[in-house]
């Protein structure tokens, strides 16, 4: 008995001295993290804390945080949006040097590399990856190589802006599960900056099933093949040198916004039977881009389905005057109109009272009179109300049109004066609605 209790005593003491006992201690708290010393973050699901990783800046502090504790190992395995900077793998601001900087972006490639291989990894919601686009065909292929490994849902590029680089035509392989590309050139801070980005080829297995496409502040030489399954079409701060007919590459868009752009062919055909909405804001049709010469673009829009329509010129004093707009949407609900002169204006909305909502607004510039604008209003509603005679729209508009003079300054520069002609569209056809039979009657 006496041998027996001093054993058991032996043991207890052993274990009070064994720091491997200890150990397993430690490496629990260290597992499910110290909540008492603050450590909250850690304690939260995996999604949840997955999706804060994300706001890190860069891909590569999410894979740092693996050495944090077992609950972090694999949390670059489940981030929805990877953020790679290859600028930030340069020395200054020269070429890459890769002898130095090549093994830095292997090591990126092989974590995500290890991601795409874990059958318990989330998938790639965004991938945001910015490089020079220009630069060595190694760098190019290290890019291709992660936009291949991430098989992100929505992918975008960002091309910081470079002065006087060589306009190199170049491809983006879509991935099996890509549905959204967006390619951004010099940076959206810079004003007044000619694209000296060529936008790109799109290729690869999803090329065919891309759904929604954003080009910023690219040249456009080319466009994409085909894209058939393209619903929307962003283009911003781009110089359009390619016939611009997107009907014959993407017939089945759905919603097309243009804004601060420049197309340098005389026309501008879309021509789309499922378009439903579309946004021209600032969209400059002159030769070589000189706003200066007289009317020169002709517009011609043919949607079936379009329901809701803007046209908003911000710089009517450096955007080229339309030579002719032609609009046939039998279906148009809304239509909004600022700023932008046409010289001819023919409008087709099918019957009579189609649209709804919506406003003309027509403020003189130095190259025009307000007779000029006054004569567009007239031609426009016109189109919107094709039951009524064209001689007697004058009368029946006239209590639904303002006239004012504004000022954009806080002086009395007469430079800065202007007048304002304003249609409320939709007070217009609720009085014409009401009153049909009375304005019949009177052979209005």
């Amino acid at each position: 008995m006496r041998r027996q209790g001093a054993a058991a005593a032996a043991a207890t003491a052993r274990g009070k001295m064994d720091p491997r006992r200890q150990c397993t201690c430690e490496k629990s708290s260290a597992d499910t993290g110290d909540v008492s010393a603050g450590d909250r973050i850690t304690t939260l699901p995996l999604e949840l804390r997955a999706r804060i990783a994300s706001l890190l800046p860069h891909w590569q502090e999410v894979v740092r945080l693996s050495v944090l504790s077992r609950a972090w190992r694999h949390i670059h395995h489940h981030t929805p949006a990877v953020k790679i900077d290859l600028c930030n793998f340069y020395i200054g601001e020269a070429p890459p040097m890769f002898g130095i900087v090549e093994p830095s972006i292997l090591s990126v490639r092989v974590a995500l590399g290890r991601r795409a291989q874990d059958a318990s990894a989330s998938r790639v919601d965004t991938l945001m990856l910015t490089y020079h686009v220009d630069d060595d065909r190694r760098l190019r292929r290290h890019a291709d190589r992660i936009i291949a490994l991430t098989d992100a849902r929505s992918i975008r590029i960002r091309a910081p802006y470079r002065e006087d680089p060589e306009l190199q035509a170049w491809t983006v392989d879509l991935p099996p599960a890509a549905h959204h590309l967006e390619v951004v050139g010099s940076d959206s801070e810079l004003e007044d900056v000619t694209p000296n980005l060529l936008a790109p080829a799109i290729a690869g297995s999803s090329a065919a099933a891309l759904r929604k496409l954003n080009l910023e502040s690219v040249l456009i030489r080319e466009w994409p093949a085909h894209l058939p399954s393209l619903r929307y079409l962003s283009l911003a701060g781009v110089t359009i040198e390619a016939p611009f007919a997107p009907g014959a590459w993407c017939p089945l868009l759905e919603k097309l916004n243009i804004s601060c752009a420049k197309v340098e062919h005389v026309r501008v055909d879309i021509r789309l039977p499922f378009l439903r909405f579309m946004n021209l804001d600032d969209l400059d049709v002159s030769p070589d881009g000189d706003s200066e010469r007289p009317p020169f673009g002709e517009i011609t829009i043919d949607a079936p389905e379009l329901l809701r329509l803007a046209v908003n010129c911000d710089w009517p004093e450096f955007t080229a005057d339309y030579k002719s707009f032609t609009l046939r949407a039998p279906r148009l609900r809304r239509l909004f109109w600022r700023n932008q002169f046409a010289e001819h204006v023919v409008i087709n909305v099918g019957r009579a009272g189609s649209v709804k909502k919506g406003a003309i607004e027509l403020r003189t510039i130095h190259r025009r009179d307000l007779k000029d604008y006054q004569e567009q209003m007239m031609r426009m509603l016109e189109g919107l109300l094709p039951d009524l005679p064209q001689e007697n729209i004058a009368d029946v508009s006239k209590p639904f049109i303002t006239l004012e003079e504004c000022n954009d300054s806080d002086d009395d520069d007469e430079d800065d004066k202007y007048e304002k002609l304003t249609c409320d569209i939709k007070a217009l056809i609720r009085f014409k609605r009401k009153n049909i039979k009375a304005l019949m009657s009177r052979g209005i």
